[in-house]
């Protein structure tokens, strides 16, 4: 490092009088434009021309010190030392946005991702080069290349890196060496007078705490997945009755965790009551403890029964041993607020559909013809207003059953068996629910809502 350094400073006569040396200095900055084929071009280039030997020895004070990327941690003041023989400081810089318990599990996985020094050296890499790419709203990058003359003889180049965004470090010259120097952006910046609102790069325990925030966030989902080990002696009480398959922390909002804004604990559970191919997904709040295990044990027969025996589905299943059937329950129920209103929502909301239907008559009364589809306003409306437009009792769709099916191919398709032991095909992710027929789908793509009715035997019920 100290033979490259004294090179460096010998290419550009770094001396009492390197003024003298460098007469002139060009900074040229350019400006590119993304490609299709995922590469760029030059749209436009501006020059600065520096002839002050004051500002050409203040950008030549700036490359006394080669960087490499292996000492940037130092560079920036983060002490690896400490942060080895002091995790549980460490963890302490975590702002706990997620809400982790840190139990054992959570913190014996997690020790492992802070000790591990590549982990800060990656995030601080990742930092320093934000807003390096191309992105949906960013088609243009910015380069700048300074130029040091003598004689009008070329005799050394600085370049930036491209970037959409952030800092123009790190620089390069001709010899490959890196320069992560924030006080060169600024000149940069003084010189075509640009107003930038980049502060200087984070350091010292600023830096420390942002690395460790991010490194903890990126393994959320390893997280979560341990946190139901803070009420392992409540879960372990269900080996009872099932074999616990697996356990983990699920989060958002949806068809699983419902409208219940609470931290909710997936526990997949078998036994020989079912088939090889069911298992039961018992959903389970948390508040200070886990949601009681009393009504799933309670009740949890009954509904694998009733949906196991379904004719069609089990004639389905039992021939192709590679499709499985997801029971669920959350917390108490086998059924959740969320997929009830999303379903049928609710008798005000029919209303204002029936209104909304009674109110297009207006342009066939009038004999005018409307600027839309009246038709697909009324079914996007109806969707919207009515889910899947049964209006079932509440009482009728509170007593459903909601499991999921994946085939063989891992198509999977949300069901939710009746009262009356008819089968609500209510979502699919591909053109095909098992072997029905249901050709209107074959030419769509994406989640579809076919609210489609069945009987055991799995004939349609048509509206």
């Amino acid at each position: 490092m100290r033979k490259l350094i004294i090179l460096f400073f010998l290419s550009f006569s770094i001396t009492a009088n390197c003024q003298n040396y460098i007469d002139k200095v060009i900074i040229t900055k350019n400006l590119y434009t993304a490609r299709y084929n995922k590469s760029d071009s030059l749209y436009k280039s501006e020059n600065k021309t520096i002839t002050s030997k004051k500002a050409i020895f203040k950008i030549i004070e700036e490359l006394k010190n080669i960087d490499s990327k292996n000492y940037l941690l130092s560079k920036y003041k983060i002490d690896t030392t400490f942060i080895k023989n002091n995790l549980e400081e460490i963890l302490k810089l975590y702002s706990n946005k997620l809400e982790f318990d840190w139990n054992y599990k959570q913190k014996e996985f997690i020790f492992s991702e802070l000790g591990n020094i590549n982990n800060y050296k990656k995030e601080l890499d990742e930092y320093l080069n934000n807003g390096c790419c191309y992105t949906m709203h960013n088609f243009y990058k910015n380069e700048y290349v300074i130029n040091f003359y003598k004689n009008s003889n070329l005799t050394n180049q600085l370049k930036s890196r491209k970037y959409v965004w952030g800092y123009k470090f790190p620089w390069s010259d001709n010899n490959g060496n890196l320069y992560f120097d924030y006080e060169i952006d600024k000149i940069i910046e003084k010189a075509f007078n640009e107003k930038s609102k980049i502060t200087a790069p984070k350091t010292g325990d600023d830096l420390l705490k942002y690395l460790v925030n991010k490194i903890i966030n990126n393994n959320a989902q390893n997280l979560y997945k341990l946190s139901p080990y803070t009420y392992e002696n409540e879960i372990n009480k269900l080996k009872k009755e099932f074999n616990i398959i697996s356990f983990e922390e699920i989060y958002g909002y949806g068809r699983y965790i419902g409208l219940e804004k609470s931290k909710v604990i997936k526990i997949t559970l078998h036994n020989e009551k079912m088939l090889p191919n069911i298992n039961l997904q018992f959903l389970a709040s948390v508040d200070k403890s886990i949601y009681p295990k009393d009504s799933l044990l309670s009740d949890y027969e009954r509904v694998i029964n009733r949906i196991q025996n379904i004719k069609f589905i089990k004639n389905y299943i039992t021939q192709n041993s590679d499709s499985k059937i997801d029971v669920y329950f959350f917390n108490n129920k086998p059924i959740n607020k969320y997929n009830i209103e999303s379903i049928n929502t609710n008798p005000t909301e029919w209303k204002k559909q029936d209104e909304y239907v009674e109110s297009l008559k207006w342009y066939e009364k009038n004999n005018i013809k409307p600027t839309f589809d009246i038709k697909e306003a009324i079914k996007t409306s109806e969707r919207n207003n009515c889910g899947c437009n049964y209006r079932f009792e509440k009482s009728f769709i509170e007593k459903g059953m909601f499991f999921e099916f994946f085939d063989e191919n891992d198509n999977s398709t949300i069901w939710i068996l009746l009262p009356d032991n008819n089968a609500l095909l209510y979502i699919m992710d591909n053109q095909k629910a098992l072997d029905l027929n249901l050709n209107e789908f074959e030419e769509s793509y994406g989640i579809k809502f076919p609210c489609k009715l069945f009987n055991s035997d799995g004939i349609e019920i048509k509206k």
